[in-house]
């Protein structure tokens, strides 16, 4: 069965950089760092964003090499793209019907369908955490892994991608991300963790729609933490109950000191609060656990007595999270603009 494509009409997205452009200096980057934070106490995973002493040290730059002290030429990168963590193991589980959470406790792969179908939203960081986290995974659960249509990167850092040109390999599906970020992958080049990127596969346009079986999935672009950084959008079941669910695609400021891109961040964070709102999103996900406290929700999960309210569901309480992301991209803007006197 094969991957349709369509195309969606999506909301417009809406800029307000340009109103947000002459406002600059330190009073009013501590104005949206307050408002924030009062949003963080829903998802305090995201409160670093608004740490207005963080160094920002951009990723999204090719790797160069430099001289070691022997002469030879050696690779340096301009940061670490994830934490440098020794996962420990964690089981996969099944979060609904058609949902099942795959992957450690610093990065998540999200296994979305039905044996009809299956999507799989990112690699994790190599091919051996594909392997066993991934395929060894769904064989743990009673599924097979051969009913995987296809692989989509949420964006083009290795910790997402690291296993994911694995897994098309060995399944002979695609990998599918944004134009824009397959672009930037190309110009990263290899990495000494994560090894070489995925080979040129399918492109994912914004409002595309993907249809995987008994299932859909909507594409929306959020630029800032990448180019072209994806968020889904999935319907998802629990039961007899219908629930929608966001996937924030790629959440750390790793993109340097750069206003403009700090704007765009926010613009796409304001773009999919009315998207979600538009689709009925109760369900706020991320791809790495300690953002949204997917391990504590799990094993909430776990204790879940008949009846009652599935931990994965934050209804109007939610919203924060779009709150949250904008006003912290908006103190770090306002934070640079008035260090060097521009907007």
């Amino acid at each position: 069965m094969k991957i349709g494509i369509f195309v969606w009409a999506g909301v417009a997205s809406l800029s307000f950089a340009a109103a947000a452009a002459s406002e600059t200096g330190q009073p009013l980057a501590e104005g949206h760092r307050a408002r924030g934070l009062a949003a963080a106490r829903v998802f305090p995973g995201y409160a670093s964003l608004c740490d207005l002493e963080a160094p920002m040290r951009n990723v999204n730059l090719p790797r160069v090499s430099r001289p070691a002290r022997d002469g030879t030429a050696r690779e340096t990168r301009p940061s670490r793209l994830i934490e440098q963590l020794a996962p420990s193991d964690f089981p996969p589980v099944q979060v609904f019907d058609n949902l099942w959470f795959l992957g450690t406790p610093s990065v998540t792969a999200w296994l979305y369908g039905t044996a009809e179908g299956y999507l799989l939203i990112d690699g994790l960081n190599t091919d051996e955490e594909a392997q066993h986290y991934i395929l060894d995974g769904m064989a743990a659960l009673g599924l097979d892994p051969a009913g995987i249509k296809a692989v989509l990167v949420t964006h083009g850092h290795g910790d997402h991608y690291g296993g994911a040109d694995y897994l098309a390999d060995r399944l002979g599906i695609d990998v599918l991300m944004s134009r824009a970020d397959w672009a930037l992958v190309s110009a990263l080049g290899d990495h000494p963790r994560f090894g070489a990127p995925p080979q040129a596969g399918g492109v994912v346009e914004d409002g595309d729609i993907l249809d995987i079986g008994a299932s859909k999935l909507a594409i929306h672009l959020t630029p800032g933490h990448t180019p072209g950084t994806v968020s889904p959008i999935l319907e998802l079941q629990d039961g007899s109950q219908r629930h929608v669910a966001m996937l924030w695609g790629g959440t750390g400021f790793n993109f340097g000191p750069d206003v403009r891109i700090f704007r765009q961040y926010a613009a796409s964070a304001r773009k999919m609060e009315e998207i979600a709102r538009a689709a009925g999103v109760d369900v706020f996900l991320s791809n790495h656990p300690r953002r949204d406290a997917t391990l504590e929700k799990l094993d909430a999960l776990a204790d879940r007595q008949a009846g009652e309210g599935h931990p994965f569901v934050s209804g109007e309480e939610g919203y924060a999270l779009f709150t949250l992301l904008k006003e912290c991209a908006l103190a770090q803007a306002a934070r640079f603009a008035g260090a060097d006197g521009g907007g």
